[in-house]
């Protein structure tokens, strides 16, 4: 999904301002934890990982990540284009023979004229600064595409983590209904044998144990799809996942008390001004281009007949008669101002979505925070109550179901509330271009 925009290859530029400004912002970061000691409780055998933690997981997942690696390559491409623009045109070495095999004294090579001649292009218009110009913004949107994806990668381990994680939450909600519609049956059971409930309250609390042990096995499904998501955003086989889960309950404080996000940090904002940079030293470079480079030679002609030698000079010079390069001046001012328009554009939309995912993680943190503090503590009273009075006959049956139903889904909607303030943080963090990354190397290897 969002991992394939950045292989669109009108998005892959070309590489050392980048370097320098990557290195800067990476080195200048708090990286997560991502030790010796953590990678190696992260490997597994035949491509099994097992991770604890979702520091763990991203630190996996920035390791052994393809796209990773891919994005590194384009990079050093870029850089490889940088170096070829700063090259200077190669000289040119001329021989040429006249007057050979004609008739009378030109026959055979007598009166031959040899000419040995060195010619060199000179762009005299300042083509190669502008080319080294066009080269070096494509080696600054390299990095930013890099730094995005290592962004990308973090927010999709981050999130698979926390989707796995829920799912096995959501098994052990599911199989704890299980355990209380039994707790239900075996009470319906008694009161139906000493007489006291029909049999028709019996048989709805077998239904409801029926249902329950159906959301179970719809619960495991569904669990064992996010491992297998999660083990295709960490490039495993299997992912096994650590026993303790405690860090899913912290949310941290009310994310509304914290100071407004800066969109500033992502490097697909930031991007786009280097975009606008990028096509105006492509017009400044088809400017240039409409002034003609100027060839200059100079040889040595020697002639056959008196054995003498001569020097040879020469200059040539195009004549923009016809073509002045205007075609290419016209479409690089065009293509400047698109530019300069999309790039607002997006910018804007950009910080729309910024403020948009602030909100949204803000919602979710409150939904959370209220099912957490008010809904499951009274909705787990509530059943007990129900429970204990209906084993004395102070409550009905339908009363006990419904209680047991009301804390299933509390829970159920508790655990879905968590899960959303993981992912919508993960989202914030990604769109303001936080947090720190880790520093550990990438499936090529080598750092960016």
């Amino acid at each position: 999904m969002f991992l394939q925009d950045h292989f669109n290859p009108r998005r892959r530029r070309g590489a050392t301002l980048a370097t320098f400004s990557l290195a800067f912002l990476l080195a200048g970061a708090a990286p997560w934890p991502a030790s010796a000691e953590t990678r190696a409780r992260t490997v597994g055998v035949n491509g099994t990982i097992r991770v604890t933690s979702p520091e763990e997981a991203v630190a996996a997942a920035l390791r052994r990540s393809p796209v990773l690696g891919a994005a590194e390559a384009g990079v050093a491409a870029s850089r490889g284009n940088l170096t070829q623009a700063g090259l200077l045109p190669n000289p040119a070495l001329g021989l040429s023979a006249e007057n050979i095999g004609g008739s009378g004294r030109y026959r055979g090579t007598e009166a031959a004229e040899t000419t040995y001649q060195l010619a060199q292009r000179l762009e005299v218009g300042g083509q190669r600064g502008a080319r080294v110009g066009v080269a070096r913004t494509e080696v600054t949107l390299a990095g930013r595409d890099l730094v995005a994806i290592r962004l990308d990668v973090v927010r999709a381990a981050r999130q698979a983590y926390a989707e796995a994680t829920a799912a096995r939450r959501a098994t052990r909600i599911a199989a704890e209904g299980v355990r209380l519609a039994e707790e239900v049956l075996r009470a319906a059971r008694e009161r139906v044998s000493a007489g006291r409930e029909p049999l028709l309250q019996q048989r709805r609390a077998e239904v409801s144990l029926s249902t329950a042990r159906i959301a179970r096995s719809r619960a495991e499904r569904e669990a064992e799809v996010a491992q297998r998501a999660l083990a295709v955003v960490l490039a495993a086989s299997e992912v096994e996942l650590g026993p303790s889960d405690r860090w899913f309950d912290d949310i941290g404080p009310d994310p509304a008390g914290r100071a407004p996000l800066d969109p500033v940090g992502n490097p697909d904002f930031v991007r786009w001004r280097d975009e606008v940079a990028r096509a105006d030293a492509i017009l400044d470079l088809e400017r240039r281009r409409a002034i003609p480079d100027v060839t200059v030679g100079a040889g040595l002609r020697r002639f056959a007949d008196s054995r003498d030698t001569a020097v040879v000079l020469n200059l040539s010079v195009p004549l923009p008669v016809f073509d002045r390069n205007q075609g290419n001046i016209a479409r690089a001012g065009a293509d400047r101002t698109r530019t300069e328009r999309v790039a607002e554009l997006n910018q804007r939309a950009l910080t729309a979505s910024l403020t948009d995912a602030g909100q949204r993680l803000t919602t979710a943190w409150r939904e959370a925070e209220g099912l957490r503090r008010v809904v499951v503590p009274g909705a787990e009273q509530a059943f007990g109550f129900a429970r204990e009075g209906y084993a004395a006959g102070r409550f009905s049956f339908l009363e006990v179901l419904d209680a047991q139903r009301t804390l299933l889904e509390a829970r159920t909607q508790l655990n879905a509330a968590l899960r959303d303030v993981h992912l919508r943080r993960a989202e914030s963090d990604r769109l303001s271009g936080g947090p720190a990354l880790p520093d550990v190397p990438s499936l090529t290897g080598g750092r960016p």
